[in-house]
Parts: structure tokens; C-alpha cells; sequence
């Protein structure tokens, strides 16, 4: 699982910021259900990022998933364009590296990696084992100059382009410890993603104890859902000429000819509210809800699945869900059976009231600069009494003790919609 995410120069993230998932210190409430142990390293089960709209939430998620797709898609070219998007709005970061760094746990191993970048070019790499506290560097590379380096690669560190990480090329030669680095990105980082359900979560439903598993989750959870399906359908075949330019503008695309459709099948009732029949409806025209609880279903059946340990981050994770759904699937989080890791962003400040902990329980906000930042109300003195639970988070919140709010003013905003209209149309 993620120990922490560290982030630089980053869209609204100008200094560094981290995201921990380590239990703070000497915190012992909710420690049965809400944390675990991972190779001696205590960990919370789930972490609330709470911010107001535009105050980063979505940019630093954003941040792990750029880092996990540079890990997993390697440059294929010399002159392939980073996804370089430093912080703009200082003139100094503007030209500076944008740096990521994670920690985690695979299997029985403790790694640390991480890699700075502009547009062309990766300045910085690194990674390392741990033992205990003890750091073991395992290559570590400035610019095109290795610093240190395993012994087997030494007669071939120039294989790497500039704007390639080492981690990639080390896995193409099978080294163990990169190719560990890129199954942890690429099978125990999971992004939920609500825009289409991935076919691997649609393949689980073959399986009829699964499905009924899913048709249980949905029912408890008040959904009106008698059964699932998933259905093969055709593609329309592109033209010839643009299947040309995708080929040339992409070797790899594989273009698909089917597509898989999961339909949520209701009974039709008759005016006397007798069963008449089944009718099959698209996950798609359902309600937002229903699409994002059926997501969560399988993201959390899918994580089972294959062996748990699984990192599950969910931006906007409560929306469309209302909060009684939503304070429930926390419960669901933190339970003693769960040995998975969510990481969800919200603005329903009702579910910073919730049975968490003060160290699961992020704050983000913007400044006047633009500039994001980050803080765990674990950090807050006044907050660390675990006695205290007669207290409402949300009221501290609200009132500001954990920092400044949006300063809304909607008389002004309503006196400038005036003038607009009595210019245009006139009064």
C-alpha cells in the first residue's frame, strides 16, 4: 500500500506537499478498525481530503496519476513532450522541475522512488529499498550521470534517453526491483475513474457468486436492482484514411471492434404494482448515483479479488451520493474486514464528522497566490485529545480553526448579475 505521496511544482502545487497515510503518533483511537500493519509500518485504511471547489483536490491526485502513467508509458522518442505543468503563477517555479516521490510497501519489500522533469527531459531519479529506517539506494541518477547504479547495468546506463525514466529500461532487462516498482503502479494503484467502467471490473460479473455478491452490495444499499448484465457490442469500423493517420499518429493503438455495455435489469410493474415483467436499462441513462455506486461495488469486489493490498482513490467520491450512502460505504472503509486503502476527496463536510480519526482527515485550501496546501487536522494541538468526540469537526470547519474558508460574497455577486443585465437589457 501507499505510505506517502510527495509532491512539487505541480499545477496549483507550487512547495512541496505531502499526502501521508501513516497513523500519527501515539493516536490510538479506531486502531483495530480503522488502520492495519504492513511490513511494520502502521497505516490508515482510508484518508478524507476535504477542500472547497478549485482548492486542488482533483491536481493532486492528478499528480500520483501522472506519475503512474510516466512510470507505465515510457517516452517511445527523444523529441516525446513530458507532461511537464509546473506551478505558473510564481516566476520562479514556472522554469523550475516539477518532482514527484512515493513511498510503499510490495510484497515484503519497503521501496521509495521518485523523479523530477521539465518538457525534455528527466533531471532527476531515484530509487531505494528500506530496512527498517535504513535506506539502500539502488540507483539514483542526475540527468544523464549515474551517481549510483546497479552492477549489472553499468556497462549500459546510456540506453536510457533523456526523457526516459531508468526504471523502465531496468524492467526491460528484467531486473527485479523495477519490475516490482511497475506492478505496484500498475496492479496496487487504482484510479476510479466514473467516466467508464473498465472491462476488467465488467469481466467479474461471468462469475455468479460475484454478481450475486454485487446484487447483495446494490440491495443493502437501497438500490431497486433485480439483476446485471454485461453485453458485447459492435463498434462501427472507422475509415480507411483515418485508421491510416491513427496508425502513424499511434503504432500501438489497438483499435477495438466490440465493446462490453453493462445494463441494470428492474422489474416493470403493472398500475396495481404487480411484477409484469424484467426490463433491461444501460448503466449509462441509469441515475449518476447508480452508476457511482455500481463503480464502487466493483472497484471493491475487483480489489478482493486479486489479493487485496490495493491503493483505491476515488476524486469527487461522494458525489451523486447522498450522504447517508456515503457516510455508510466509510463505515465500509474502515471496517475490520477491509484490508484494502481508499483515498477520497469530498466537500460533503457532514463526513467530517464521521467515525474517523483526526489523522485520516485532510484539509486543502488555495491562497490568495494560487498557491494549494495541504494539512491533516491531526496537525491542529487542539484536535489530539481522542477523549474529546463531543466536538464537532465540521463546526471547527466551518468557523475557520482549521483555516481560511472561500470568502463568498454574495450580495456583491448578485449586485454585479444586476449591473450586467441593466447594461445589456436595461432597468
Amino acid at each position: 500500500m501507499l505510505i506517502y505521496f510527495n509532491v512539487t511544482n505541480y499545477a496549483s502545487i507550487k512547495d512541496s506537499m505531502q499526502l501521508s497515510t501513516e497513523t500519527g503518533e501515539y493516536l490510538r483511537r479506531l486502531k483495530k478498525t480503522n488502520t492495519l500493519d504492513e511490513n511494520g509500518t502502521s497505516l490508515l485504511k482510508s484518508i478524507l481530503i476535504f477542500g472547497a471547489n478549485g482548492s486542488g483536490k482533483s491536481n493532486l491526485l492528478d499528480a500520483l496519476h501522472l506519475m503512474k502513467s510516466m512510470v507505465l508509458n515510457n517516452a517511445t522518442k527523444v523529441t516525446d513532450s513530458l507532461k511537464y505543468r509546473p506551478f505558473v503563477l510564481n516566476n520562479k517555479t514556472a522554469m523550475e522541475p516539477v518532482e514527484f516521490k512515493v513511498k510503499f510497501n510490495f510484497k515484503k519489500i519497503v521501496y521509495s522512488y521518485e523523479f523530477s522533469f521539465v518538457t525534455d527531459e528527466i533531471r532527476y531519479e531515484k530509487l531505494s529499498t528500506f530496512k527498517g529506517k535504513k535506506e539502500s539506494i539502488y540507483f539514483e541518477r542526475n540527468k544523464q550521470d549515474f551517481i549510483v547504479i546497479p552492477e549489472n547495468f553499468k556497462e549500459n546506463s546510456n540506453l536510457t534517453k533523456p526523457n526516459s525514466l531508468f526504471v523502465y529500461t531496468a524492467q526491460q532487462a528484467n531486473d527485479i526491483n523495477a519490475i516490482n516498482v511497475l506492478k505496484w503502479f500498475q496492479n496496487d494503484l487504482i484510479f476510479v475513474d466514473d467516466q467508464q467502467i473498465p472491462d476488467a471490473l465488467l469481466d467479474v460479473i461471468n462469475d455468479v457468486e460475484i454478481k450475486e455478491e454485487l446484487l447483495n452490495f446494490l440491495n443493502f444499499a437501497d438500490f431497486n436492482i433485480v439483476d446485471v448484465q454485461v453485453q458485447e457490442q459492435s463498434i462501427p469500423e472507422l475509415p480507411a484514411k483515418l485508421k491510416e493517420m491513427l496508425q502513424v499518429i499511434s503504432p500501438e493503438t489497438e483499435l477495438r471492434t466490440v465493446s462490453k455495455q453493462m445494463y441494470m435489469v428492474h422489474n416493470q410493474y403493472s398500475d396495481d404494482g404487480k411484477v409484469v415483467k424484467r426490463y433491461s436499462l444501460p448503466l449509462a441513462l441509469e441515475s449518476r448515483g447508480t452508476q457511482k455506486i455500481v463503480l464502487i461495488a466493483l472497484s471493491i469486489i475487483n480489489a478482493q479479488l486479486n489479493g487485496n493490498g490495493k491503493t483505491l482513490l476515488f476524486d469527487e467520491f461522494d458525489d451523486s451520493l447522498h450522504f447517508e450512502l456515503s457516510s455508510a460505504l466509510i463505515k465500509i472503509f474502515n471496517s475490520e474486514q477491509n484490508t484494502n486503502q481508499f483515498i477520497l476527496t469530498t466537500h460533503e463536510l457532514q463526513l467530517l464528522d464521521s467515525k474517523v480519526r483526526t489523522d485520516q482527515i485532510y484539509l486543502l485550501e488555495k491562497d490568495f497566490q494560487g498557491r494549494s496546501t495541504l494539512n491533516s487536522i491531526f496537525d491542529f494541538k487542539d484536535t489530539r485529545d481522542s477523549t474529546r468526540r463531543d466536538v464537532s469537526f465540521m463546526k471547527r470547519y466551518i468557523e475557520g480553526r482549521f483555516g481560511a474558508l472561500p470568502q463568498i460574497s454574495t450580495e456583491d455577486m448578485l449586485t454585479t448579475l444586476n449591473q450586467i443585465r441593466r447594461n445589456k437589457v436595461g432597468d
